[in-house]
């Protein structure tokens, strides 16, 4: 086997991931067209659900920011990592390998380590050891062709949202190669979700927040099937409604929170247009309680449940209400489908035409009746 080659065995499903020698410099930069830079409240809640929290050890830990844009993500979790260094009295000199952002255009990893260092002096570092962990932490390249070099125990942000027509066809012929999940019609962050999800350490989280639509569709199948198969998804936020991004979108994004580990409950939530005022740190608390099975009063733009059993292989994932969803599962999971005891049809498909078709206007309600055309006999 070539060393641009290397083959991972996830708990059953074993995929070749080819990556090439020198990783391919896109026709046209890909975040001029996929960037959208999200809210810090939005941030804070991704970073408190998947434990990127100053209260753990984040030095001895490695985070990853695959699309690191001009820093939305980079500047908190820094900011956290500094508090982790006080709370568990270590230095900063010890957090070079604490963090790694991947940029693909150098003007933005250039603003973005501005930002970095501008964070390290206003809390006290000096400007040489400022100016080698922000050099050091922003690596300007392609995540996707560098993420198989790396374990890590966080991968979180916002990765990039390219349709396919968008991406250079050499580019991404070479992503499809590196990233089977990558099929049909599938925009550029589904290979991002299969790099972070492959990179994880046991136990490791990867929390993105990103547009639902590979939760639900046929190009999602995929990747939806290696995640089940190997991880557990820990939180399923839909966004649709929730003041999420400085710019209008034109899809819909949700937060998952996924982590390698076998699956256990899974908290399911709607956040609409209020639930910015409610802020971060109580949505995470409300969130994890709900984990817990503690009952608090939800505030107002929030819905969230519990569902004990997640779906299975490429089984799409309804979550636009939550309590329905727990509902569907519990049923699901009690009782036989009814297809077991009973075979079922719609109308005139199941033969008793007499049963359905009638010239009596009176016989059920009108809001129930249709139009039937059939040709002459």
């Amino acid at each position: 086997m070539s060393q641009s080659q290397t083959v991972r065995t996830t708990r059953g499903i074993q995929q070749p991931l080819l990556f090439p020698a020198t990783a391919p410099v896109p026709a046209v930069p890909l975040e001029t067209k996929g960037v959208v830079y999200t809210k810090r409240w939005v941030v804070e809640l991704l970073l408190d659900l998947a434990g990127y929290r100053p209260e753990n050890n984040l030095v001895d830990a490695t985070a990853v920011e695959p699309a690191a844009g001009e820093g939305a993500f980079l500047g908190p979790m820094i900011e956290r990592l500094l508090e982790s260094c006080r709370q568990f009295g270590r230095q900063l000199s010890e957090c070079r390998d604490s963090l790694i952002a991947f940029e693909l255009d150098e003007e933005s990893a250039g603003r973005a380590r501005i930002l970095a260092t501008d964070i390290l002096l206003r809390n006290g570092v000096k400007r040489g050891l400022a100016d080698s962990l922000s050099k050091g932490w922003i690596r300007t390249g392609d995540y996707l062709f560098e993420a198989v070099s790396m374990e890590a125990d966080f991968v979180i942000g916002n990765p990039p949202y390219v349709r396919l027509e968008d991406i250079p066809e050499e580019t991404a012929t070479l992503y499809r190669d590196a990233y089977p999940t990558m099929r049909g019609r599938a925009d550029l962050y589904v290979a991002f979700f299969e790099a972070g999800l492959r990179q994880l350490k046991e136990g490791g989280v990867c929390a993105f927040i990103c547009a639902d639509r590979w939760m639900r569709n046929q190009y999602g199948g995929e990747l939806r099937e290696l995640v089940t198969s190997a991880f557990s998804v820990d939180v399923v936020i839909e966004m649709r409604n929730a003041d999420a991004f400085h710019d209008e979108v034109d899809a819909y994004p949700a937060i998952t929170v996924i982590r390698r580990r076998t699956q256990g409950t899974t908290v399911v939530a709607c956040a609409g247009p209020d639930a910015c005022a409610v802020g971060a740190q109580t949505l995470s608390a409300i969130l994890l309680a709900t984990a817990r099975r503690e009952p608090l009063a939800l505030p107002r733009g929030l819905r969230t449940a519990l569902v004990d059993t997640w779906f299975r292989g490429s089984d799409p994932w309804p979550c636009h209400s939550p309590a329905q969803l727990a509902l569907l599962r519990h049923l699901e999971e009690h009782f036989q489908v009814l297809e077991s005891y009973a075979k079922v049809g719609i109308g005139v498909a199941t033969g008793h035409d007499s049963v359905f078709i009638t010239k009596d206007a009176d016989l059920v309600e009108r809001s129930r009746l249709l139009k039937l055309v059939s040709r002459p006999i």
